[in-house]
């Protein structure tokens, strides 16, 4: 080194090193440094530092390099947690464990170097999870740094077990997860069940993964305990218990029925309702029970066999002129409740018909008479008296008018007030006391001098249509009333008749009838009564029809597309049809100069025929008559007409025009030909021609029926004109005029806006809308959209995104809990569209979206695997956020058997080398903070069956023994079909086979030596091959013996 104001190098240090520390420098002063390498044969040239260096304090605060901010130890292990730090001057460390200084112990050291500083926890327990904050000092400054210790062990016990339900047969438990899970995830619960007369605790279930469980098959009435213990991976907690619970319903029998009240009674049959009880015990009521009885009985007797659901009963088993009672009781699932109260007594007799016919015969100022018919039945007992009851309308009540026993069928009602309107009607009574219910009412009767509007009464039958048959009477009858006595109109097809002919009318005060004589077609229609009198008018109508040949066909008989050879004859259906079925029409032609007719067609079943091979130049006739069942009827004849041909050459077609055109085709429209020429067009033959051009050019190869066609296969910037030729039967037209220039070129319009977007997602910063693409575009593609956004309660527009060619879009940086509606624009080559509609208000925040799996039901079948070989579970799922996912198998540590791997939709476990002991139930759990979700999955390996279990040797004697075993625990993916079984003397190494085939879990060996002590191996075989043997694990002596005795020593 040299120091600035000084020539002089000066040795400073030697190092092996690349890198040196220099001491005793003055502080403020520069100095200049070079570095020269030496080796065994001298020195190099120096390199010198380019720029002096002004020696100073070079302290700098501490930084930690903490690579992980997460520490786990299993219970009873030691844990260290190294900090690693620099700073200058090294700085000094202090630990805190939730807030509190760590006090140095045994078990708990703190080590602190210059560069490292060290926790030494030795065997871990709960109390030492926790935050601990590691916070480092100097001069320079501070820094700190939190560390979570987990600490993993048996969880602590549920907690605030509660009994949530109870029936005679189940009840439902609840609880929450324990305190303390031990450091990780709860797998499951386990939940037993002890009767409080015993001690014996019974498991319900070892493998609940709710907080929740229904316990079935209880025995009603027996008093119960339950108690539940959590379990993660490494251990069971201690049981919780809850209280005792007794199995039974949890409601009572329901109350009485209320209301029972006889709807109907007759002397076979009464009917009975009543209403539901004011409470059904907690339970619903499934049934009645019906009871009845004598009123001069005491017994009570039932009804009915199965029970009655609904709220009415019919009771058939009654005896006529008996006086009954009934009582009800409900039942439900807890059982009959109290019967209900008795209803009153009803006798079982038929109730008679009510009077009929009730008419008012006569009133005056204060009086009103009136006469109706007996009843048709009296309910077996004679008619004994009438009641007669009035009602001042319209609000008044029913009043009794006769205050003595009534026998005639007549009575005269007085005591009236003029000009008040009154209703009447009639109860009977017979001699069993029984009323019955009262008659049809007279209607609103006016207490003033006699005068009654007019009234037709006609029967039932003139309701629908009359039919007669032709030459048969049609008569009508109708009664009539009014006064003073209506005048009798009677009408037809609103035209009147009167006695004429054939026809008769009749008219006295209360009957008017109408006869018509041998009835013919014509007689077919509406006949209309019509009476009149002072205080009005009043018409009916009956329709009638009169069954007979029809009459002529609708005519004109028409003659259109008339030539030379044909022509088309129309007509319509005859409007009389004779009451019958148009079965077909009879077709005829008749040359003017001849006088026979000639049949054309005779069964033609439309209204309109082809007439060929007509004669050039003949003048004809022809005729149309219609048949239905009745026969022919009358003819339909035309006016004579020539056949010649009646058509010339259409005119030209008019009004042509370009309505559409692109770049390269156009669409051209034209109106009919003024004049067809007298015959149907056939078709329209269309020629362009370019700007420039001389020559017309056909459009269309084909004729065009259409009033359009669509010319193709133009150049684009090229204006054409366009000109129609209609054609018919007689040739072309001249062209029409043609059409304006036009430039074939695409339209050029703005699109339409698009659809209502739709918010598919959000995000605490963010939403994701999706839109549809606009109905019109502008004739040009849309090439993109602009997206704007606004918050509700603000009138800007911010631009989302100015232009993407997507139909979704992420709209960013949006203000979390703020909401926002949005539009969309389509943008082509033309501009902008107007914006869509708006979106729904949506507040920017985080969703969350349930755990669940995306799997066919092909994924949930059984997956089969071959020996030896690999598979894969793979398996898609959703939730927000992104769920945590876990693997179990029963005894088995799927981390280290098989690769697991996770990403946010999609899990998969990978298994090498496949044996038997993979085969079983695959467990994968899903869980985010909106809730867990769990699959299971089968898998069977196809391998060899493992070793028989419980091998034991029984029967033994001097020279046999049977040996028996159980199947094995796995069978490897198939049933095992036969074993192999081998022995082997204790003084022998090898083993000898007795047999290959044994098709059963026992074999009998014999001719062995007294005295001899043997060992035996049992090897099941399935279709995939020969399994793991079993073999005895002490030899077994032949001696004639019960009890085989064992060699302790083999």
């Amino acid at each position: 080194m040299q120091a600035k104001e000084d020539d002089t190098w000066i040795t400073c240090a030697e190092s092996r090193a690349l890198e040196v520390t220099v001491t005793g420098l003055t502080q403020g002063k520069e100095y200049f440094f070079r570095v020269s390498a030496v080796n065994e044969k001298g020195k190099s040239e120096p390199k010198s530092l380019l720029a002096p260096v002004i020696v100073k304090d070079s302290s700098t605060g501490p930084i930690i390099n903490l690579l992980s901010n997460t520490f786990s130890v299993k219970a009873g292990s030691d844990l260290k947690i190294d900090v690693p730090f620099k700073g200058v001057p090294p700085p000094t460390a202090a630990w805190k464990k939730d807030g509190t200084l760590v006090k140095e112990t045994s078990r708990v050291n703190v080590h602190t170097s210059d560069t490292i500083s060290q926790l030494v926890i030795r065997d871990a327990t709960r109390i030492d999870v926790g935050a601990y904050e590691v916070t480092l000092s100097n001069s320079a400054g501070t820094t700190s740094a939190e560390i979570s210790v987990n600490v993993f062990e048996r969880p602590g016990p549920p907690s605030e077990i509660s009994v949530d339900d109870v029936s005679a047969d189940f009840v439902c438990l609840s609880w929450q997860t324990p305190y303390y899970t031990g450091g990780c995830e709860i797998n499951n619960y386990v939940v037993e069940k002890r009767e409080t007369s015993s001690t014996i605790w019974q498991t319900v279930s070892a493998t609940v993964a709710r907080t929740s469980i229904k316990i079935s098959r209880l025995t009603q009435g027996t008093e119960y305990e339950f108690h539940v213990a959590a379990e993660n991976r490494y251990g069971k907690s201690s049981f919780v218990e809850s209280e005792h619970v007794v199995a039974q319903y949890p409601f009572k029998p329901p109350g009485p029925p209320t209301n029972l009240h006889v709807v109907q009674a007759s002397k076979s049959v009464m009917v009975i309702a009543w209403s539901k009880p004011d409470s059904d015990g907690g339970s619903p009521v499934i049934g009645y029970h019906i009871e009845c009885k004598d009123q001069s009985s005491i017994l009570w007797t039932k009804l009915n066999r199965s029970q009655v659901t609904d709220n009415q009963y019919k009771v058939t088993s009654v005896e006529e002129g008996l006086i009954y009672e009934f009582r009800i009781s409900a039942e439900n699932v807890a059982g009959v409740g109290p019967c209900s109260k008795t209803s009153e007594p009803v006798a079982a007799r038929d109730l008679c018909d009510p009077p009929s016919n009730l008419t008012v015969t006569n009133i005056t100022t204060t009086t009103v008479s009136l006469s109706w018919d007996k009843p048709k039945y009296d309910g077996g007992a004679k008619i004994i008296g009438y009641i007669v009851e009035r009602k001042e309308l319209p609000d008044s009540c029913w009043l009794k008018c006769n205050f003595t026993n009534l026998l005639e069928t007549f009575f005269e009602v007085t005591g009236l007030t003029e000009g008040e309107q009154y209703d009447f009607r009639v109860i009977a009574k017979n001699s069993a006391e029984l009323f019955s219910t009262p008659s049809e009412t007279t209607g609103p009767v006016t207490v003033q001098h006699d005068v009654e509007p007019p009234q037709i009464i006609l029967e039932d039958k003139y309701r629908q249509v009359v039919v007669v048959k032709a030459g048969d009477l049609l008569r009508i009858d109708a009664d009539i009333s009014g006064r003073p006595n209506p005048t009798v109109y009677w009408l037809k097809n609103g035209r009147n008749i009167g006695t004429k002919g054939r026809v008769e009318i009749t008219v006295t005060k209360t009957h008017t009838s109408l006869l018509i004589k041998e009835s013919v077609r014509k007689d077919s229609g509406q006949y209309t009564l019509t009476l009149q009198n002072a205080c009005g008018t009043m018409s009916k109508a009956v329709s009638c029809q009169v069954l007979d040949r029809p009459g002529p066909p609708a005519g004109p008989l028409e003659i259109s597309g008339l030539t030379a050879e044909k022509c088309t004859l129309s007509w319509g259906p005859p409007h009389e049809t004779g009451g019958a079925e148009i079965l077909y029409y009879i077709v005829e032609k008749c040359e003017t100069s001849r006088v026979s007719w000639t049949l054309v067609y005779g069964d033609m079943m439309a209204t309109t025929c082809k007439i060929m091979k007509l004669l050039k130049g003949n003048e004809y006739l022809f005729r149309v008559k219609a048949v239905n069942k009745y026969g022919e009827g009358e003819t339909l004849e035309s006016e004579p007409i020539k056949a010649l041909d009646p058509y010339t050459n259409p005119s030209p077609p008019t009004d042509v025009e370009v309505t559409s055109a692109t770049n390269d085709t156009m669409t051209v429209c034209w109106k009919r030909p003024a004049s067809d020429g007298g015959s149907r067009i056939s078709g329209y033959i269309i020629e362009k021609r370019e700007k420039h051009g001389v020559r017309w050019v056909r459009v269309n190869k084909k004729p065009v029926y259409d009033l359009r066609v669509k010319a193709s296969c133009l150049h684009e910037g090229s204006e054409y004109e366009f000109r129609v030729f209609a054609e018919n039967a007689a040739g072309l037209s001249e062209p029409s005029v043609p059409c304006p220039l036009t430039l074939a070129e695409d339209p050029k319009f703005l699109p339409s806006p698009p659809a209502k977007p739709t918010v598919v997602d959000t995000s605490r910063s963010s939403i994701t809308l999706s839109w549809n693409k606009p109905l019109f575009d502008g004739g040009a593609a849309v090439t993109g959209y602009k997206v704007e956004h606004r918050k509700s309660t603000e009138e800007d527009w911010t631009v989302g995104i100015h232009n993407t060619d997507k139909t979704e879009l992420t709209v960013a940086g949006l203000t979390t809990g703020a909401e926002y509606v949005f539009i969309v624009r389509a943008i082509n080559k033309v501009g902008i569209s107007e914006p869509s509609p708006e979106t729904d208000p949506e507040v920017v925040m985080e969703r969350e979206e349930t755990p669940r799996f995306d799997i066919s039901p092909e994924m949930r079948k059984t997956l089969l695997v071959k020996d030896g070989s690999s598979f894969t579970l793979t398996v898609p799922f959703q939730g927000k956020p992104a769920p945590t996912v876990s693997w179990d198998k029963a005894d088995v540590d799927l981390r280290i058997r098989g690769l697991i791997n996770v990403t946010s939709s999609l899990t998969s476990i990978a298994v090498e080398q496949a044996t038997r002991d993979d085969s079983g139930k695959y467990t994968v759990k899903l869980q985010n903070a909106a809730g867990c979700a769990s699959l299971t999955l089968g898998v069977r390996v196809l391998d060899s069956p493992g070793p028989p279990s419980h091998i034991t040797v029984k029967d033994v004697t001097k020279n046999s023994a049977t040996v028996t075993w159980d199947i094995p625990e796995n069978e490897g993916g198939a049933s095992v079909k036969s074993y192999l079984v081998d022995i082997r003397d204790i003084s022998r190494t090898g083993w000898t086979r007795l047999t290959d085939k044994c098709r059963r879990l026992s074999y009998k060996v014999s001719d062995l030596e007294e005295g001899g002590i043997y060992f035996f191996r049992i090897t099941g075989e399935n279709e995939y091959g020969v399994g793991v043997p079993a073999e005895t694990k002490e030899g077994t002596k032949m001696t004639d013996t019960t009890d085989w005795e064992t060699n302790p020593g083999a």
